[in-house]
Formats: C-alpha cells, sequence, structure tokens
C-alpha cells in the first residue's frame, strides 16, 4: 500500500541522532600531554570548588579532598613538564596550569590558616585542621633521569 509509512528499524540504543552510530574515541589521535592538561585542570577546579571559590559547589568546604585535588594536579603538571627537554621553554598552557596551581596552593594555605585561627578562636584544638589537610608538599626538583634503550622496529632508541 503506497499510503502507508515504511517499517523503519528503530535506532540502536547510544545511536547518534540521524540513526548514525556512536563514534568511538580514536586512540590514534589522543595526545597524552593534553590529556594530562585536562585532568590537571579538572583536578584543580574540583579543588578550588573545596575551598569555595567556585560559588554554588554544593560539597564545597572538604579540605581533605581539596588538598588530594591540588597535589594531584601538582603531580600531573610537573610530570608533564619533565617531559621536555631541561632548559627548554614550555608550552603556554603548562605555564599557565603552573601559575593557576600556585595560585591554588595560596588559597588552600590560606584557608587552612583562617579555619586554624577559627578553631583557636574557639578554643578547641580538637577541630584545628587536621594533619592531612596541610598544604601540599611542593614536587621534588626536575631531574635527568638516564632513558634506557629501547628495542623498535627501526633499531635502538
Amino acid at each position: 500500500m503506497a499510503d502507508e509509512p515504511e517499517n523503519e528499524p528503530a535506532p540502536e540504543a547510544g545511536a547518534a541522532p540521524g540513526g548514525e552510530p556512536p563514534q568511538e574515541l580514536d586512540l590514534s589521535q589522543l595526545r597524552v600531554e593534553g590529556l594530562i592538561l585536562q585532568v590537571a585542570s579538572e583536578l584543580m577546579s574540583i579543588g578550588a570548588g573545596q575551598l569555595g571559590m567556585i560559588p554554588g559547589m554544593v560539597n564545597g568546604g572538604d579540605a581533605v579532598q581539596a588538598s588530594l585535588a591540588i597535589s594531584s594536579a601538582d603531580a600531573l603538571i610537573e610530570t608533564l613538564a619533565a617531559a621536555f627537554p631541561e632548559g627548554a621553554p614550555l608550552p603556554p598552557q603548562v605555564e599557565e596550569l603552573r601559575r593557576a596551581l600556585a595560585d591554588l596552593k595560596l588559597a588552600f594555605a590560606e584557608a587552612v590558616r583562617l579555619s586554624d585561627e577559627a578553631a583557636a578562636a574557639e578554643g578547641d584544638p580538637a577541630s584545628a585542621a587536621p594533619a592531612a589537610a596541610a598544604p601540599p608538599a611542593p614536587a621534588p626538583p626536575r631531574t635527568e633521569v638516564p632513558r634506557p634503550k629501547i628495542w623498535t622496529p627501526g633499531g635502538d632508541v
């Protein structure tokens, strides 16, 4: 019958609009540097939110979570910076994250200081900031590690 609509198969679950299958992540196009920058940036956002620096963040105020996020972002950024040759300028994105991380560390130290002062003013030393929420330690200095030779199809690298 010409007036009746044709029966089309239902789109698959998870299919993109238009009936196209969802695109899979192409790992060959993924750059580790970009992923590290993205994760470090998100960790810093979480840390800032925990410090109350992001208005409206529901879970703000957890110094242990803020410390963990800041320390993790620091480790990622320093790992990325160590991948570049000694003395070579770092990409602007890395430098920008380093500056933002330094500001976040200062904000964390200020939050801990204010928390300690508030606890001392109340006369309750037990409510002072826990030792686990101490400011994150700075990353160790960059040292050159000799690269081991690895086998590659074209020869040793």
